[in-house]
């Protein structure tokens, strides 16, 4: 009887654990963890392939106890979900646009500051600095971990006229990169068209729409090269750009060995000078759609970014600051890297 009750007092506490998530994985269990993204499955987006080549490296590290499952096309998870489904455990990593998460984490609004940062080097290189280890403290806090660093260049397509400087904007209808950067195209006569990625080509094909700021890759996946007539390419100087890091649940993390968070972390950081390498790529690649469509090709200027940055640091600095008071600090901080 009493060997009876013993293993019942030890089933008992097992499953007390495991509902709290705290027993981690047995040493050769295999650990299956989902990962979510937004993104179609193609072999062409550096986004994917970099989730890919992590999935593979970290099965390969661990010599096949943790393997990972990819689900693409917001298949598992919406993408405006990502943040939720992570911090509840409904996805164990994830691959995306972290301004996504602004809605929980306010400060994460800077990461979509039009302005802030001027080359894809400034952006690389703000993943190690004060502001950004601050911005990442809140998001584990809120539910998820960064993994690894990717980023994505912003460029601008129009249809009647280039659009390489604030002054070309005057009675233009433009689809912007967030409600920050909306603020000042408006201050300078434009009207802004709120539209979600796979609207822009019919809107531009119909003139529902002058002209559209989008990351590169959503310019290639969405073929807007086909009803653009000009291009204002990212690859030297960009009024904006956008983080979309692979990033693991707290939950999940948490459930791991020290072992096995030391595979997930060093096989991340092993993949970021890749994915950079890769975003700058992508900028070639889709100006090179573009181009080979017979559209006009231009490449910001520092001259020209400039004349961008006065504009944002006239609003949208000051709409930052208004609408986020405890943000203050860190967008000083953040302007103070590239002084």
């Amino acid at each position: 009887m009493d060997r009876f009750r013993t293993l019942a007092a030890a089933f008992a506490v097992c499953t007390a654990l495991a509902s709290a998530g705290a027993v981690p994985a047995a040493a050769g269990d295999t650990v299956t963890l989902k990962m979510a993204h937004q993104w179609p499955d193609d072999p062409n987006d550096y986004a994917v392939l970099t989730g890919k080549k992590f999935a593979a490296e970290v099965e390969a590290k661990s010599g096949g106890s943790i393997h990972i499952d990819i689900f693409p096309a917001e298949s598992l998870v919406k993408a405006l979900d990502m943040h939720t489904a992570l911090r509840n455990g409904g996805t164990d990593l994830a691959i995306y646009p972290y301004i996504y998460s602004a809605g929980a984490i306010p400060e994460m609004n800077l990461v979509l500051l039009p302005g802030l940062w001027k080359t894809p080097r400034d952006v690389f290189d703000f993943r190690k600095s004060e502001p950004w280890q601050e911005l990442e403290a809140k998001a584990e806090a809120f539910g998820f971990k960064t993994l690894c660093w990717i980023q994505i260049s912003g460029g601008m397509a129009s249809k009647a006229k280039p659009i390489d400087v604030p002054d070309a904007l005057k009675g233009q209808k433009v689809r912007a990169a967030g409600k920050m950067m909306e603020a000042a195209l408006q201050s300078v006569g434009a009207s802004t068209v709120s539209l979600a990625s796979p609207q822009t080509y019919s809107a531009l094909q119909l003139g529902l729409l002058d002209g559209l700021w989008t990351s590169s890759g959503t310019f290639g996946s969405y073929r807007l090269y086909e009803v653009a007539k000009f291009y204002n390419s990212p690859e030297n100087y960009s009024i904006y750009y956008t983080i979309e890091p692979i990033a693991i649940s707290m939950k999940t993390w948490k459930k791991l060995t020290p072992e096995q968070q030391k595979i997930l972390v060093d096989v991340g950081q092993s993949l970021e000078q890749q994915a950079f390498d890769g975003a700058k790529a992508e900028d070639v690649r889709v100006a090179k759609l573009f181009a080979d469509n017979g559209d006009a090709i231009h490449k910001m200027t520092l001259e020209e970014w400039k004349q961008w940055q006065q504009l944002f640091q006239k609003v949208s600095f000051p709409k930052f600051r208004a609408e986020i008071p405890g943000a203050a600090a860190l967008l000083d901080k953040s302007i103070a890297l590239y002084q």
